[in-house]
This record gives C-alpha cells, sequence and structure tokens, in this order.
C-alpha cells in the first residue's frame, strides 16, 4: 500500500483508531467471531489469537466513569482500577459489552479485587501472576499459561493446536517489531515528531484488528517520516524527555502534552502502554513454545514485580539509546507499588545516569493541568538539550555486532548508523555498478565530492564511503569507515531481506555420517505425502552434508526442520540445519558458514541435537569482529585485574562478571544463569565494583568489556 495521507493526518487517524473500533467490534461479533477482553500486557494475546478470537484492550483512561466506580470501589483506589470498574459496570464500553470474556490477572490488590465483583455479571478468568521473574515463578506462569489455553478451549468449544499457537507468536513477533522500529524512531535528534504522535500510533495499532496487515501499514508510516526527515522536516532541537511509570493513555496524557506543549519531546515511554512490552520477542524455534512465551511476558519489568532489575535495566537502555536528558515519572495516586518503587528510579536516575528527575503524582481528573504544566515548565528549563559530542566508535560497533547478531541486512545496518550518527554512508562491492546511499540520495553525494571519504575494501574495487558532514571530525568517520570496512564480510554471515523471505536451497550438515542416511530417508518420504515439502531435491555432496533445493519458503523449511528432529530422537550426533538462500552462488559460502556454526556448537558441548544456524549468529558476530579487529584490540586492563583475583582467591569473579554484563546487570537472571544464590552472588559484584569500579562505567564501557570477554572466550575455545 502506499499512504497519500500527511503525517498529522496519519497520527490523527491512528488516535481515532479506538473509537472507530467501536464499530467495528460489532461487525466481527455478528459475524461469529469471539472476543476476548484485557486489560493488562501480561495476557499473552498469542492464545486469544490462536482461539480465533480477537484480542481487545477494554476502556480504562477517562475520569467521566470514575464516580460510577465509587459507588462499589473505595476512592482511595487508584483510578485506573476505577476507570476500568466504571466503564463496565455502566456498561459504557462497546468492547466490554461485546467481549465473550474477560482474561484477569493478580497483578495487584485493586484488580483482584475488580474482577470478583466483575464476575457478577461477566465471564472472567483469572491468570495468577507471579511476584517475582526467578525460574520458580517461571514454571508457574507456564503452567497458568498452559491452564488459560486450556480453559479457552473448553469455553469456545475449540481445540487450540501448538501450530496456532506458533502461527499467532509468528504474527505478534511482527507486530510488536515493526511498533519497535516506529518508536526507535525517536533516537534520532533532533526528533522527526512528536512522543504523543508516536503513542498514538502505538496504542491506535492495538486497535487494528486486521493484525496481519498492521506490521506493513506501520512500515509504510515509518518510511514516510524518514523521507521527510532526510528533506529536512522534523522538530527543533528540544530536551528529550524519557517518560516512565504507569501506563499513560487517555486522560493521563496531560503529562505527555504539559511536556511537548512547554518546549520539551518525549522520546520515549516506558511502560506497559509503551515500548516496554515491545521488546525481547518470543523464542519462535524454541521447542518448548508454551516456556517461550511464559519468558517473554513474564520478563515485562513491571513494578508489581520483585525484584524488578528489568525495569531499570530497560530505562538505563533507553537513557543511552535515545540520548535522554531528563525523566518524568508518572505514578497515579493509589498506585502503592510505582509509588514505592519511584525511590529506586529516582536513585538510579539521578545518582548512576547523571540526569535530572522529576515525579508526577497524578489521577484523570484535569483540576491538576495547570499544577503540572508549571512543574513541568520548571524542569525543562533547568534542562539543556544535548550538545553534539565526539562520534562514539563503541557504540558504533555496537550497531554493527547487533545487527548481525539480529540477522539484519547490510542496508538495514547502515540504517542504523545513518541514525546515530548523522553521517551518510555507502558501501559498494566491487560487483555494484551503482552507489546506493544512506541517508542522502545518490546524485547529492555526487555533488558532495569535496566533503567525501573512502576506505577499500579487500575485494576488487570495492569500497566503503561517507559523506562528511559539518562540523564533525574528520578523525571519527575515518574510524567509523575503517570499522565497516572491517566488517563488511557480515553479509556472509546475514541474509538479506529478499533471502530470507524465500530460500530455496539449504544445506544440513552432520556430525555422524550415519545421521544423514535416515535424515535423507524420512525427508524422502515426506517429500512424497507432505504438500510442504513437495518438490524438495535431496543431494548427498559427502558423507556429512546433504544439499536441499527446491523448497518453497520459510514453511517448508520448518517442515524439514520438524523431520529432521523426529529423525533424530533415537539417534547420536548433532546436526546443523542452514537458514536458507536464494542466490545460487552463496551456496559454497553457506556450507563453510554450516561448518563453522557445527563446529563451534561441538566445542561449546550444546546438548540440543538438531541445531539452527540462526540461533548462533551471536558467536559469529563475535567471530567476525575478532578476525576483522584483531587481538590488540580487545586487551583490556579490567579483565586481567580480575584474572588475578581469580588465582588469589578463586571466587570466579571474571566468570560473574561475564555473566553479569550477558544479563545487562540483572541480579536475578545473572545468580540463575551461574546456579548461585543471589546472597552468594552480590557480594562478588560488590568485590568487582571495588577492583573495577563497574558502576562508573556507561553502557558502552561495558558493552566493550563484554564484548572482549567474548573474543578471549572465542580464541580460549
Amino acid at each position: 500500500m502506499k499512504l497519500v495521507q500527511n503525517l498529522p493526518e496519519i497520527f490523527e487517524e491512528f488516535g481515532e483508531k479506538k473509537r472507530e473500533a467501536f464499530l467495528e467490534i460489532k461487525e466481527y461479533k455478528d459475524k461469529g467471531i469471539p472476543v476476548v477482553g484485557m486489560y493488562c500486557a501480561y495476557f499473552p494475546t498469542e492464545l486469544a489469537m490462536a482461539a480465533g478470537a480477537i484480542p481487545v484492550g477494554l476502556c480504562s483512561f477517562s475520569n467521566e466513569t470514575i464516580t460510577a466506580a465509587e459507588r462499589d470501589l473505595p476512592k482511595s483506589m487508584c483510578p485506573l482500577v476505577k476507570s476500568s470498574y466504571g466503564f463496565a459496570i455502566s456498561d459504557r464500553c462497546p468492547f466490554f459489552h461485546f467481549a465473550d470474556l474477560v482474561i484477569g490477572e493478580t497483578t495487584c490488590d485493586g484488580k483482584k479485587k475488580m474482577y470478583e465483583l466483575m464476575s457478577e455479571f461477566k465471564p472472567v478468568h483469572v491468570m495468577e501472576l507471579p511476584n517475582s521473574q526467578s525460574e520458580r515463578g517461571l514454571a508457574f506462569w507456564k503452567s497458568e499459561i498452559i491452564r488459560t489455553k486450556e480453559y479457552l478451549e473448553e469455553f469456545f468449544h475449540i481445540v487450540i493446536t501448538e501450530e496456532m499457537i506458533r502461527d499467532a507468536v509468528h504474527l505478534n513477533n511482527e507486530i510488536r517489531m515493526s511498533l519497535k522500529n516506529l518508536c526507535e524512531l525517536m533516537k534520532l535528534d533532533p526528533a522527526p515528531v512528536k512522543g504523543e504522535d508516536i503513542q498514538k500510533m502505538v496504542q491506535g495499532s492495538k486497535y487494528r484488528f486486521d493484525f496481519a496487515t498492521t506490521p506493513g501499514v506501520v512500515k509504510e508510516v515509518i518510511d514516510k517520516i524518514m523521507t521527510e526527515y532526510r528533506q529536512g522536516k522534523h522538530l527543533e532541537k528540544r530536551p528529550r524527555i524519557l517518560v516512565t511509570g504507569c501506563p499513560i493513555g487517555g486522560d493521563s496524557l496531560k503529562v505527555i502534552r504539559a511536556i511537548e506543549d512547554n518546549g520539551g519531546v518525549v522520546v520515549a515511554i516506558e511502560n506497559c502502554s509503551g515500548v516496554r512490552t515491545l521488546g525481547n520477542p518470543v523464542e519462535e524455534d524454541c521447542e518448548d513454545i508454551y516456556e517461550a512465551i511464559a519468558r517473554k511476558y513474564l520478563s515485562t519489568g513491571c513494578s508489581i514485580m520483585t525484584p524488578n532489575d528489568n525495569r531499570i535495566d530497560l530505562i538505563g537502555e533507553i537513557i543511552d539509546e535515545y540520548h535522554v536528558d531528563g525523566v518524568v515519572e508518572m505514578i497515579l495516586t493509589g498506585c502503592h507499588a510505582t509509588g514505592a518503587e519511584s525511590v529506586y528510579i529516582r536513585k538510579f536516575v539521578t545518582e548512576e545516569k547523571h540526569l535530572p528527575y522529576i515525579a508526577v503524582d497524578t489521577d484523570y481528573s484535569t483540576a491538576d493541568q495547570g499544577q503540572i504544566a508549571t512543574r513541568l515548565t520548571a524542569f525543562l528549563e533547568m534542562i539543556q538539550p544535548g550538545t553534539d559530542e565526539d562520534l562514539d566508535i563503541n557504540y558504533c560497533y555496537k550497531i554493527v555486532l547487533a545487527g548481525m547478531t539480529e540477522q539484519r541486512s547490510r542496508a538495514e545496518i547502515l540504517e542504523e548508523i545513518w541514525k546515530y550518527t548523522h553521517i551518510p554512508v555507502c558501501i559498494k562491492s566491487g560487483e555494484q555498478e551503482t552507489e546506493e546511499w544512506v541517508g542522502i540520495s545518490r546524485e547529492e553525494a555526487e555533488q558532495e565530492c569535496g566533503k567525501r571519504m573512502e576506505y577499500k575494501l579487500s575485494e576488487k574495487n570495492g569500497v566503503v564511503m561517507a559523506v562528511v558532514p559539518e562540523g564533525v571530525n574528520k578523525e571519527s568517520v575515518e574510524e567509523l569507515l575503517e570499522l565497516l570496512a572491517k566488517s563488511y564480510h557480515m553479509r556472509t554471515h546475514t541474509r538479506e531481506t529478499e533471502e530470507r523471505e524465500v530460500p530455496d536451497y539449504m544445506w544440513i550438515i552432520t556430525e555422524e555420517p550415519k545421521n544423514l542416511i535416515h535424515i535423507g530417508r524420512d525427508l524422502t518420504k515426506q517429500a512424497r505425502v507432505n504438500k510442504m515439502l513437495t518438490g524438495l531435491k535431496l543431494r548427498q555432496i559427502q558423507d556429512n552434508e546433504l544439499f536441499i533445493s527446491g523448497m518453497d519458503g520459510k514453511e517448508a523449511r520448518n517442515g524439514i526442520i520438524d523431520v529432521c528432529r523426529k529423525s533424530m530422537e533415537d539417534e547420536d550426533g548433532k546436526i546443523m540445519i542452514g537458514n536458507g538462500f536464494s542466490d545460487w552462488g552463496k551456496k559454497e559460502e553457506n556450507r563453510q558458514l554450516q561448518w563453522q556454526v557445527l563446529n563451534m556448537a561441538v566445542r561449546q558441548k550444546q546438548k540440543e541435537q538438531v541445531l539452527l544456524v540462526e540461533n548462533y549468529y551471536h558467536e559469529l558476530a563475535i567471530s567476525c569482529i575478532s578476525e576483522n579487529l584483531g587481538q590488540e584490540n580487545i586487551y583490556l586492563e579490567e579483565l586481567e585485574i580480575l584474572k588475578e583475583e581469580d588465582r588469589k582467591t578463586g571466587k570466579e569473579l571474571y566468570k560473574t562478571l561475564y555473566w553479569y554484563l550477558r544479563m545487562k546487570r540483572n541480579v536475578a537472571q545473572t545468580a540463575a544463569r551461574l546456579r548461585i544464590h543471589r546472597n552468594t552472588l552480590l557480594p562478588r559484584i560488590a568485590r568487582i565494583n571495588e577492583l573495577l569500579d563497574l558502576d562508573e562505567k556507561d553502557g558502552m564501557e561495558c558493552e566493550r568489556i563484554l564484548m572482549g570477554m567474548e573474543i578471549e572466550k572465542l580464541k580460549n575455545d
């Protein structure tokens, strides 16, 4: 599709999407399609979608129904709960009216009691949420997800298969990723649009019931914003604000408006109606899909969790990546969990990130609008927009590494580089006839010959180029070009978008030759009876290598994976399944890649028998960077200090730091990974802080240390 509206019209249309959906929901009901209502981001919407139902967020952000709610609920209860119940009891929410079932959750005492009352006039199923993100909590939450799946089956008289669940997971992942990409546009400085406009898009997308089309529509909007940004259409330089705390929508949008009407811009909203739920997709290739769903949803950094390290980690990432100048925390009156947690948020923001912080206590009324505007105006006047700094090559390094790990194409990685640096870049291989620039057109680049810098690639006529903007240090640009050149063969380890869509060819590499006999036999059988695998052609190249052609897209590959897993159930050894490719010229390249990954997995003593190459892109990226940058660039004195301490004390501080950084400083997850108690871990972290001043290091410094450890680990293996 092509968008013909201008951006303000698009944002307004998404802002009104909920109102339009009031009418649409009746049409779906008339067609016999069930509706499942919900209030909380902890509910896995995949369950409702797999059941053939429409999951819809119920009304909860208005002051107009609170009076009705207070006939049954205490006035001291939080406005979100009172608004939710008020809409339900007064039948003023069409979504609630047409909902066949409401899925509740035990997030707070107020909501638990609300669901008890609500169950008197509407079917309600309550999911019991654990209060911690421990492994025990994960096991319990998985059991609740399965219990809810079974309840939906009984309630709607249907059977929900694993395939239905996986299809819903895939679609939801695509939707979340598209919205995450939209939110990440606000990393640009100056900001391309207002934060309220992004919020309208994110919230409005939840009421687009033609779910399959949402990723495409959001991408169209992203492209339009980027096109206008490159034309110079964006906001002026403003203080960049992170809003965190309670859910924001409807009447509580007054906080965002107070910021943006008085000179600031909200670059990110960290709550369950913002970016909190958009990261960490459900792992689609996980054998236990219910555990994968449980892990994704339980990781949500809500204040009802204790401890809630995930929220601190996310706020830290947002501050670093969105170049935040100040933090505003919105706390709804009566939300005791968020109010109590604000102590930790304020301390983290002011003492660790050294940024200004303000807490705004409010409800859904309009009485405090003037007071909020006055306070936030004064807060913004204290903040000067961040000034341009020297290019952080470590952050560019992280972008490249993350792109390789996430299987992004070369063009996508260069786009991220441009968004961060505002330096137009281009990589032209010896095979290309024309230059394909990011951040500037080819014609404009030709006109800037005097400002261009180049770095030759090792292949014939290959070159990395950049146009140096005014005021940017040429040495920094040269360093960036060197990094891009040395990481150029990331395309070897990253499939282009077109290749990911239709993988016509694929390799299967086996550790034991006998495994290939069973797999080849079973695939041949299935190719005769399974429509999805019709057309497969198998050719054994060597005792350990099977080359497959004639695949028809991702579904065929998934079918091959299933056959291989069944074939290996009673076998020893390991097999490596490739990611598929469309370009015949990359046949040998992919074969070598798979051998590299298989040997890596064997060295790591992985327990799985059937290995998928895409699960090892992180290790491949580390290998790639290691080979190109060289050992001299990763020597770190900090690591030698820890090694010496370990030799003296045997406390395994080096290993502890590795997993602490891998888990993004999440204490609970680090303890689980190391299989030690939290109380054993904390003294280790304290000692590491004494030796390395870890608390004083920013995210980029920690990332550099982690990469050094990864490369050391690779070389030692």
